[in-house]
């Protein structure tokens, strides 16, 4: 798609784009108070096409989460990566007739 300069919308920002936009959103900006209430540790669940999903997961983890964290890989793939790197060898077809 090539830029058009007749067409305004291909010389604005995000930002700017945003703000024409003729309903309002919720954002972080418009009532911090409410923001903070509906995304705050303990608050109620939103659903996951709410655009306070991620802030309210990012104070809220789930057992899921807590779980992975707490998942140490760095040994295993250590073994596995020294398997790899000195595990394979170059077949030798002379001894084989």
């Amino acid at each position: 798609m090539k830029l058009n300069p007749i067409n305004g919308s291909h010389w604005q920002t995000h930002a700017e784009h945003e703000s024409k936009r003729d309903f309002p959103k919720l954002t972080k900006y418009t009532n911090p108070t409410l923001w903070a209430m509906l995304t705050a540790h303990g608050a109620k669940k939103p659903p996951r096409t709410s655009p306070v999903w991620n802030d309210w997961a990012a104070n809220n983890p789930q057992p899921e989460a807590k779980a992975l964290a707490k998942v140490d890989i760095v040994a295993p793939m250590m073994g596995a990566m020294k398997a790899i790197a000195t595990g394979a060898r170059p077949v030798n077809s002379e001894g084989i007739y």
